[in-house]
């Protein structure tokens, strides 16, 4: 769909933007209906509820005021007087005797509402408000009844067709969900990374080649960190592009900075850029509600008023609201506002200063009114805000999916209304509660700088030296770099049945996955057995360190799209360093864990330790455990506590021999799959020369690796790289390793020369067979169905060889499950250092969901 506003009369254009925000909202509908039976597919609204829902059952989170009356900064919640850091009125003029007095008088004079569109008709307090918002920014201003209509409204009109769309990985979610809008006409939408000016300028050479004006949205103020935009720098880029603009929310700058309270990215240049559109609410320190859209002119302004559906269509603001805006429009344009943020920014000051002296983690120190120190540990966040909750303090939870989960914090609001006294007060307090519960909880102050990437004072290094001596006394950490230095007895008796990595299958993984060209296949394994004071083992593990594709899991339509991007642009686009449990060729529970054992949770955090020391020394973007029973409740709160959420992984399969032979194991299918194997498996069995290969010849392995890269090249449900030749090499001569190939016999090939039509790489154990990769010639297997003829034979041999299990690993679940395969969902937890990747995918799903939709 594109749309040209020049060729729409303002009806036809109306219903079009209802009509797209329709059906915007019924894709989304669909698509997410469709999603929720994927289960390859983390569940982001799973996890948010998880997590919210967790601080809702600890009392911190959907609380309700008990006051009858409000008249200051404190609050009653549960019976308790509560001194309030969460307020957003940073000028504290809610409680202003002038805008409470025009409020009453737009009431008596307007009563509750005047129920018109702006289309039609506006109440008079609308041009007023309007007028004195222009004096204040110095440029034309519509005031809008919510910033999210405002940007809904704004943004679709304001961007064309040809343009492009870069935004800010940490700008407000209302302006995220509006550039959702544009999609379905195909405009170009980036994600960028925070605040990184020299991306922005990358960015810009590229996109100006193909498209008329880019346009970078971002915050003034950030709601979370309470950092700021680089205003300056995006000024100068703008001078010097001629093609950027910028877009800019500043809902925590409004009031606070600038001007007549104009803003904060007013206070920082001084004169409004021709090519900017500032947006701010007026529900934060201006205390009144609705936003304020400001253009550089008047042409500008009035096609948004004339053309935006939601400004448009949607109810007016109620004259109570107006009224009070009016007065505080007033009072900003008074020599008042300038005493009103001198004794707010002071206020600031001495927060800082005392965050300083008491040593609290602070995240990104500014003049803004909005505080976090981090935590790193949701279990941690909830911990510090119950204390504070009950010595009188309201603090807000900054937490996931606001920020990265592993970047919890303690968030809290100075506002003019605190008094030195109380601020002080509530620091010192915190300041107290946060060794208590960095104790309580198993943590310590230097995992949480290193969790935001900041310097490390010299004495949290030295309590890091002192905690792990205390974990050494009460555990013992065996850690190696190479299996070869582990007990191979030990090893195979905690691990070795259940998978392919038992101790002679992670030393075919060193050796295969070492000295490679490139650097995908060039993995790091570290081995980690933890033992209490009787030498008895309570975790052991190994973790591998390898590249990955970030898409791994994504639906294939969204690693199609990547794929073309590696393809053409750049081979490692969208891949990331990860740290976790297990490896990329191996399926099954990978971590023995002695949950009998009171120190399993120590355990348990050592190993996390232990990830955070390989996630920095490798600079690896993500941490990952992975196959863990998705029914274990108090797993998953433990995990969740500590900073990890949750994601759903690949179906896995496997079949126990319980049978003695072909024709039981024929019996015990169900009649559906009795006439599944018939028809398209036994009847074709015939037709096959079924051997187990020994000794290749290096053209035979050419030959296997090539019927691979055919499954590999239509594979995207789990997109990894490529295995290189040298796995399968070692694989012909590895003893545990068994290759089985299927040719047609003589009669049925008609190719002038005979090789397979499909391969089978197998790792046996002591007791299990472990199906984990196959090689196929897909112009046989319409006809003769190789892939299913090639699981039945692998099934049939692991009986000749009298193993009990049968592990066949991930996808393809209605072939496996036709087979007798039991279909069970391994969880996984993951720690990431930002959103960044994951949204950018996130985008790109959206678009194409829709596109196809549509389509």
């Amino acid at each position: 769909m594109r749309v040209r506003l020049k060729t729409y009369s303002f009806y036809a254009l109306k219903r079009m933007v209802q009509g797209l925000a329709l059906t915007y909202f019924c894709f989304t509908k669909k698509i997410l209906l469709k999603q929720k039976n994927m289960s390859k597919h983390h569940s982001f609204v799973d996890t948010v509820d998880q997590v919210i829902s967790d601080a809702v059952n600890k009392g911190i989170m959907h609380l309700n005021t008990e006051d009858v009356k409000l008249g200051g900064n404190k609050i009653k919640i549960r019976g308790n007087e509560i001194i309030n850091f969460g307020s957003c009125s940073y000028l504290g003029l809610e409680f202003d005797p002038r805008m409470i007095a025009a409020s009453q008088e737009a009431i008596a004079n307007y009563g509750t509402q005047f129920s018109s569109s702006r289309a039609y008709v506006s109440s008079t307090h609308y041009q007023e408000l309007e007028g004195l918002f222009d004096k204040i920014f110095g440029a034309p201003s519509i005031v809008a009844p919510t910033t999210t209509l405002g940007h809904m409204g704004a943004i679709p009109i304001l961007i064309n067709d040809e343009d492009a769309v870069i935004l800010d990985h940490q700008v407000h979610n209302s302006v995220q969900t509006a550039v959702t809008l544009l999609k379905p006409r195909g405009i170009r939408v980036e994600l960028m990374r925070h605040n990184r000016m020299d991306i922005l300028e990358d960015r810009i050479k590229v996109l100006r080649q193909k498209h008329k004006r880019i346009w970078y949205m971002a915050d003034g103020i950030y709601s979370m960190y309470g950092d700021a935009s680089p205003v300056t720098e995006i000024y100068a880029l703008m001078n010097k592009y001629p093609e950027l603009y910028y877009y800019v929310d500043d809902a925590h700058g409004m009031s606070v900075f600038g001007k007549h309270g104009n803003g904060y990215v007013l206070s920082q240049q001084p004169y409004f850029h021709e090519r900017m559109i500032l947006t701010t609410s007026l529900a934060k320190a201006f205390a009144t509600g609705g936003s304020v859209l400001v253009f550089p002119n008047k042409e500008l302004a009035r096609k948004v008023r004339t053309c935006a559906g939601s400004l448009v269509t949607s109810g007016p603001m109620q004259p109570a609201t107006l009224g009070a805006a009016i007065a505080s429009a007033k009072i900003h344009l008074s020599d008042e506002i300038c005493v009103m943020q001198d004794e707010l920014h002071e206020n600031i000051k001495y927060a800082n200063l005392l965050i300083k002296k008491l040593g609290l983690p602070l995240v990104s120190e500014s003049n803004s009114p909005v505080f976090f120190i981090g935590v790193s540990l949701p279990k941690l966040g909830y911990n510090i805000i119950k204390r504070m909750l009950d010595d009188g303090y309201y603090l807000n939870h900054g937490i996931f999916p606001g920020v990265p989960i592993k970047n919890t914090g303690v968030r809290f609001t100075i506002t003019r209304l605190h008094t030195f006294s109380q601020i002080e007060d509530m620091l010192e307090r915190m300041a107290y509660h946060f060794p208590h519960a960095l104790e309580e909880e198993s943590f310590s102050m230097q995992q949480i700088y290193k969790a935001f990437k900041m310097p490390v004072p010299e004495e949290q290094q030295i309590e890091k030296s002192v905690q792990s001596l205390i974990n050494q006394i009460n555990l013992k950490v065996e850690h190696h770099n190479t299996i070869s230095d582990v007990n191979k007895v030990e090893w195979n008796n905690l691990l070795g049945e259940r998978g392919s990595f038992d101790w002679d299958g992670l030393k075919f993984l060193e050796d295969s996955f070492s000295k490679n060209e490139l650097q995908e296949n060039n993995w790091d394994f570290d081995y980690l057995i933890i033992r209490d004071n009787y030498n008895k083992p309570v975790l052991a593990t190994f973790l591998t360190t390898a590249l990955w594709k970030d898409d791994m899991l994504s639906p294939a339509s969204i690693s199609e799209q990547i794929e073309a991007i590696r393809a053409t642009e750049d081979p490692y686009y969208l891949t990331s360093k990860v740290v976790f449990i297990g490896s990329l060729l191996t399926t099954g529970n990978h971590l023995y864990l002695d949950r009998t054992s009171s120190m399993w949770k120590d355990a348990m955090q050592i190993l996390f330790e232990k990830l955070s020391e390989l996630q920095e020394k490798s600079n690896a973007g993500a941490v990952l455990l992975r196959d863990f029973d998705s029914g274990d409740d108090e797993m998953d709160a433990f995990l969740v506590d500590n900073g990890y959420y949750k994601i759903n992984m690949l179906d896995n399969h496997s079949i126990d021999v319980t049978w003695n032979s072909e024709q039981k194991y024929i019996e015990e299918l169900s009649a559906k799959s009795r006439k599944h194997l018939r028809q398209d498996i036994l009847r074709n069995s015939s037709k096959y020369e079924i051997t187990v290969e020994k000794n290749p010849t290096p053209a035979d392995i050419h030959d296997w690796y090539n019927l691979y890269l055919n499954v590999k090249e239509r594979s995207l449900e789990l997109n990894t790289f490529t295995l290189p030749l040298k796995v399968f090499k070692n694989m012909a001569r590895h003893e545990q390793w068994e290759i089985m190939t299927l040719k047609l016999k003589p009669e049925f090939d008609t190719r002038n020369e005979r090789k397979p039509i499909a391969v089978m790489f197998t790792y046996h154990t002591v007791e299990n067979s472990n199906f984990m990769t196959i090689g196929i010639d897909y112009s046989f297997q319409k006809e003769f169905m190789c892939y299913r003829q090639a699981l039945y034979q692998v099934i049939m041999q692991a009986k000749k060889l009298n193993l009990k299990k049968i592990n066949l690993g991930f996808a393809a679940s209605f072939e496996k499950q036709k087979l007798g395969a039991q279909v069970f969902t391994p969880v996984a937890y993951m720690q990431t250092k930002d959103h960044y990747n994951m949204e950018t995918i996130g985008n790109m799903s959206a678009i194409t969901n829709l596109k196809s939709t549509v389509a």
